[in-house]
C-alpha cells in the first residue's frame, strides 16, 4: 500500500474512532440528563414490615447515586395476593420510562406459567437479583407436630396468602408427595401476618425465606422459638441436618415439579422494570444495580440487618425465568392437579 493509501486508511479509523468515542459520551449524557431532576420509585410487593421490606429500603436508599443523573428515590408498597397486585402493575400500569424499577415475590415468575394472569415475568427487564433465597417450612415450638415424621400423623395449621405463592405450594407439595397432614388456611396480607398467626397459635408454621427469618425474627432462631421441617432451594449451611425437600420426594415428575418450585429460590430477590422501557436506560439501571451490590455503604447496612447480599446478573435470572417457562407440560399439569388449580 502506498504512503498516501495508509494515510487514507489511518485518518478513515481515526474518524471512525473518533466518532464512536463521541457517540459514547454523548449517550452517557442523554441517560444522565433523563435522569437529572427525577425521581425513581422503588416498588415492594408485600406490606411493610417484612424481610422483602428491608431489602427494598436498602436498595432504594443505595441505588440513586449509582444512575447517572443521581434521581432522588422512594419506596412504594403495593402488597397483597402473594405478590400477584405489584407483578401486574409493574406490567400494566407503571411508567415504562424507566422510572420505576421493583422487587418481585419470586413465585411471580411461576405463576404465569401456571394459570392465565395479567403479566408474564419473561417479558419484564430483568435488572439482577440481590441474593438467592433458600427457603424453610418451619413450625412453632408449640405445634401438634415438631418433627416430619410427627407431621405426618397429626395435623398442623399453616398460613398462606393465596394459592399463588409459596406459603401455599409448600405444604400442598408435601402432603401430596411425602405424606404430612398440614392444613392450609389462606388469607393472610403478607409474612408480618403470618408470623404474628405463629406467635398468638393461631397458626402452626409457615413456609419461609431462611433470611426472613434470619433478618426480621433472628430472636426466634436464637431462643429455638421454631423448628425447621425441612429446606428447599440453594443448600442452608446453618442447616447441616435439616433434610432438603428434592431428596425426599421421588424421582421424576415430583422432582421436576420441586425443581420448578426452587426457581424461585433462584430468583430470590430479583429487581426488574416493566416491559416496554426503554434499551439505553434499562442497560443503563443494569449497571447501577451491578454498582450498588458492590457498594461498601449498602454492604455495610446488609450486613447490619443480617441480610444476604449474593449478586446475579440480569442475564442469568432471564435465562432462570426462561428455563422455567420450558417446563414439560406433564410435570406442569400435575403440580396444577397438586394445588387445586
Amino acid at each position: 500500500m502506498s504512503r498516501l493509501g495508509a494515510a487514507c486508511t489511518s485518518a478513515i479509523a481515526l474518524a471512525a474512532l473518533a466518532s464512536v468515542s463521541s457517540a459514547q459520551p454523548a449517550a452517557a449524557d442523554a441517560i444522565s440528563d433523563f435522569y437529572s431532576g427525577k425521581t425513581v420509585t422503588v416498588t415492594c410487593p408485600t406490606p411493610a414490615g417484612a424481610s422483602f421490606d428491608l431489602y427494598t429500603r436498602m436498595l432504594s436508599d443505595h441505588i440513586g447515586k449509582h444512575i447517572p443523573g443521581n434521581p432522588s428515590t422512594i419506596v412504594q408498597y403495593r402488597g397483597g395476593a402473594g405478590g400477584a397486585i405489584a407483578a401486574g402493575y409493574m406490567h400494566n400500569v407503571a411508567p415504562k420510562d424507566g422510572t420505576e424499577i421493583a422487587l418481585i415475590l419470586s413465585p411471580m415468575v411461576l405463576t404465569p406459567i401456571l394459570r392465565d394472569v395479567k403479566w408474564d415475568a419473561a417479558k419484564f427487564n430483568w435488572l439482577g437479583s440481590m441474593t438467592p433465597r433458600p427457603s424453610v417450612v418451619s413450625v412453632w415450638h408449640t405445634a401438634p407436630a415438631k418433627t416430619l415424621a410427627e407431621a405426618k400423623v397429626k395435623e398442623n395449621i399453616m398460613g398462606a396468602t393465596n394459592k399463588n405463592g409459596e406459603p401455599y405450594w409448600l405444604p400442598a407439595v408435601m402432603n401430596a408427595f411425602i405424606g404430612t397432614k398440614f392444613k392450609i388456611v389462606q388469607g393472610y396480607q403478607g409474612g408480618a401476618d403470618m408470623n404474628l398467626a405463629m406467635e398468638k397459635g393461631e397458626t402452626h408454621g409457615r413456609m419461609n425465606y431462611w433470611s426472613g427469618f434470619t433478618s426480621v425474627k433472628a430472636d426466634w432462631i436464637r431462643d429455638k422459638k421454631i423448628i425447621q421441617l425441612i429446606q428447599y432451594g440453594p443448600k442452608i449451611k446453618e442447616l447441616p441436618d435439616v433434610p432438603s425437600l428434592r431428596d425426599l420426594v421421588k424421582p421424576g415428575v415430583e422432582r421436576q415439579i420441586v425443581e420448578f418450585i426452587e426457581t424461585a429460590e433462584n430468583v430470590g430477590i430479583g429487581v426488574y422494570a416493566p416491559p416496554g422501557a426503554p434499551a439505553d436506560r434499562v442497560a443503563a439501571l443494569r449497571k447501577a444495580f451491578a454498582a450498588v451490590l458492590r457498594d461498601p455503604a449498602l454492604l455495610a447496612n446488609a450486613e447490619k440487618r443480617r441480610l444476604e447480599i449474593e449478586p446475579v446478573s440480569g442475564e442469568d435470572i432471564q435465562s432462570v425465568v426462561a428455563k422455567a417457562a420450558a417446563t414439560p407440560k406433564p410435570v406442569l399439569d400435575k403440580f396444577r392437579q397438586v394445588l387445586g388449580l
